[in-house]
């Protein structure tokens, strides 16, 4: 594995980490506890050391299934635990944004126990909330620092300007942006600055929803509630066919480099600057591949290379707003 340092002591990671979305179900078309929990333990056993998860995977299930992994002897101390707060669901299972401080202190507590674990690693806010001060947030965030139920601050899905504003109150120690070969003109590029400030950048979607492990072909069907085949606008249409003629050309590029398509689309996402790629899964099966993600390099040309097969066939990158969740009614 390669190995990032971050800015807190003591704070190490793998340069890519396990993400556990799929595994709460909701959005991808179902739930399975078991392999999930193995996959887990799987990832640690493989070397990887970050794990990342979100009460709003399943309404706290995928942080459930991460805690019964690590309660196995041995593991929560070989883990770098990275979990999320500021988003709430309704009774119907509707997620909505609230970073208020009230709901982050029950958010903390509800975490710990589903976690089974007396602190967390790495602790974000999931979406900024348009309706609480940053201040506010960041002020609580600082509390829970302090208090050492947390030994580092993460915001996901904010911007530049945003994270200036918390860093009034208080620090940011890694930021979670979406970052892929394919949405890359889409991101506001947050690399140097995180740089700048000595902020580690974990990038999530780095496989694209899972398109970029070049499985699927027009005729794949996804399961009723995959938000693929529901939301997400690349894999519909024309869409869908265009991302489909990029990917097969980068198959072939990652042929001749002896490295499969999923490979080398998770080495750029390191190459281009990002600390740790967030890899999905969900069974022990689908971690195969990362051992092929690391110890080597593309050159910056193999980067360019890659952009502009990219760009030949989806010239106008499509959008991501159907990942944002809506903010939360008075």
């Amino acid at each position: 594995m390669e190995y990032f340092k971050t800015a807190v002591d003591g704070l190490e990671i793998t340069r890519v980490g396990l993400g556990t979305w799929a595994m709460g179900g909701s959005g991808w078309g179902g739930i399975v506890d078991e392999p999930a929990i193995e996959c887990v333990r799987a990832a640690i056993d493989m070397g990887i050391t970050l794990v990342d998860t979100a009460p709003a995977y399943g309404a706290g299930h995928s942080e459930e299934l991460v805690g019964e992994a690590l309660s196995k002897p041995g593991y929560r101390e070989k883990c770098v635990l990275a979990t999320k707060c500021g988003l709430s669901w309704d009774e119907n299972g509707n997620v909505y944004r609230d970073s208020r401080p009230e709901t982050l202190r029950k958010e903390l507590e509800a975490s710990l126990r589903r976690l089974k674990t007396d602190h967390i690693d790495i602790y974000q806010v999931h979406w900024p909330d348009e309706k609480t001060p940053i201040a506010e947030t960041a002020q609580v965030m600082g509390e829970f620092l302090k208090e050492g139920k947390i030994r580092a601050i993460g915001v996901s899905n904010y911007t530049n300007a945003m994270i200036d504003e918390w860093r009034k109150t208080a620090p940011i120690h890694t930021i979670q942006p979406s970052f892929n070969i394919l949405e890359d003109k889409l991101f506001e590029n947050q690399l140097p600055y995180a740089k700048e400030n000595h902020i580690t950048v974990l990038g999530y979607s780095a496989l694209c929803r899972g398109m970029l492990h070049g499985k699927y072909t027009v005729d794949t069907k996804f399961n009723d509630g995959d938000m693929r085949a529901e939301d997400d606008p690349k894999y519909q249409g024309q869409n869908f066919v265009n991302h489909l003629a990029a990917i097969d050309e980068l198959k072939e590029y990652a042929a001749r480099l002896g490295k499969t398509v999923a490979q080398i689309s998770v080495r750029w996402v390191l190459e281009k600057g990002v600390s740790c790629a967030l890899l999905g899964a969900r069974r022990p099966d689908q971690l195969d591949f990362i051992p092929g993600c690391v110890g080597w390099s593309l050159t910056k040309e193999q980067c360019d290379e890659m952009e502009a097969i990219v760009a030949k066939h989806v010239p106008v990158q499509v959008g991501k707003d159907f990942l944002a969740p809506p903010l939360r009614e008075d």
